[in-house]
């Protein structure tokens, strides 16, 4: 058999905070929750459990995304594998993306594109391509 190939560190996969936060309204979008995430990090209301979501998918993909921004989550494979199948596929092809690097992402955010939302301030993007914003959660 060949040697084990070293695991990608998950924070180096992305190109920058804005290819992270991409992903992260792409993954919404799929819910029609494009508005819980902007293009520099995390909306206030994505801090807000949604009271009921019309779709039972939202929180779950929500729980990706903070997963995706910040690296950790209490997201379990379980919820993942009840999401609607588009939806587990879209995952599945990210978490594929992720372990190849940032121009695997770069094409999976070609076939999943973000929710539109205004460009970013000249101090978003600044902090944005440094990484991800302040944790305030």
């Amino acid at each position: 058999m060949g040697s084990a190939v070293p695991a990608l560190n998950p924070d180096l996969a992305f190109g920058s905070g804005l290819q992270r936060a991409g992903v992260c309204r792409a993954l919404l979008a799929l819910v029609d929750a494009g508005d819980s995430w902007t293009m520099t990090g995390p909306a206030p209301s994505s801090r807000l459990a949604p009271s009921r979501p019309a779709d039972p998918d939202t929180r779950t993909m929500l729980a990706a995304c903070w997963a995706v921004w910040e690296g950790s989550s209490t997201l379990s494979l379980h919820e993942l594998l009840r999401l609607s199948p588009p939806r587990l596929e879209a995952v599945g092809e990210l978490l594929a993306a992720i372990a190849r690097g940032p121009a695997a992402i770069d094409a999976w955010l070609q076939r999943y594109p973000p929710a539109q939302d205004s460009p970013p301030s000249r101090a978003q993007r600044k902090a944005a391509a440094a990484g991800r914003s302040k944790r305030t959660r």
